[in-house]
């Protein structure tokens, strides 16, 4: 059953790589829903952490980051790295906003010193970090990828 899951997650990537259109939004949302599906049958939603783990545990994380540059909380809003997603191609349905605006902040928090060292200091770098984070084919899935770390890392 793994392979087969993996084989629907390079599915899935394939089909956001495409340009944006109806066809392609129901062709990812396809994916995802199926993928969704499979790990809830196989016990994958059923861990009891993933109840605590929601929008509003993950605005507040995003409100208390202390930032590499100085500053607490998110570096841009829900609207600003919604924007992004979208000119990105990142599906709401694969990854929730919420879960993309909070990836992308934590990104920001963490790596801004690195990003500057490197004249990398874009929001496009962020979110090409916050993608590869999330959509890791060898990760659980973007919330499960989020939730893990956040219980596991930033929590602690």
């Amino acid at each position: 059953m793994k392979e087969y899951i993996e084989k629907l997650y390079t599915k899935l990537h394939e089909a956001m790589e495409k340009p944006v259109t109806l066809g392609s939004a129901e062709e990812v949302g396809l994916y995802a829903k199926t993928i969704c599906r499979i790990e809830k049958l196989h016990g994958h939603h059923d861990e009891p952490e993933e109840d605590t783990f929601d929008r509003e545990t993950a605005m507040q994380w995003a409100a208390n980051m202390q930032n590499a540059d100085g500053t607490t909380g998110p570096h841009w809003t829900m609207e600003q790295t919604t924007a992004v997603a979208e000119s990105m191609g990142i599906q709401a349905p694969v990854v929730p906003r919420w879960a993309w605006g909070v990836t992308m902040n934590m990104m920001y928090s963490d790596y801004y010193h690195v990003a500057v060292e490197f004249g990398l200091n874009r929001p496009e770098f962020y979110a090409a970090l916050a993608k590869a984070f999330l959509l890791d084919k060898d990760g659980p899935g973007p919330e499960q990828k989020l939730m893990a770390y956040y219980e596991h890392i930033a929590r602690s």
